[in-house]
């Protein structure tokens, strides 16, 4: 019993962690401060891609469809589809 109630709580831990990663992100995805199409074809694309494909199902999951469409533009700058976000 002790060990199941352990496996739960670890899970809220990394679900809070987890929503609080996401939406410190979103911060910096909402400022418009970092130029996303910057990073089309750089070292660091496939992580930053994989972050905001993250991100979007962690907001589409908690049904926040606004924070979704604004880090799918900076996705789709990334991914070389948009020239501005």
């Amino acid at each position: 019993m002790m060990e199941f109630e352990e496996e739960m709580y670890s899970e809220e831990v990394q679900s809070q962690i987890m929503d609080n990663l996401a939406r410190k992100n979103y911060i910096v995805v909402a400022s418009g401060d970092i130029d996303f199409s910057a990073y089309y074809g750089a070292d660091s694309q496939k992580e930053i891609t994989k972050t905001l494909n993250d991100m979007i199902e962690h907001f589409t999951d908690t049904e926040e469809y606004e924070k979704c469409s604004k880090i799918l533009k900076a996705l789709k700058c990334v991914t070389g589809e948009l020239t501005t976000v």
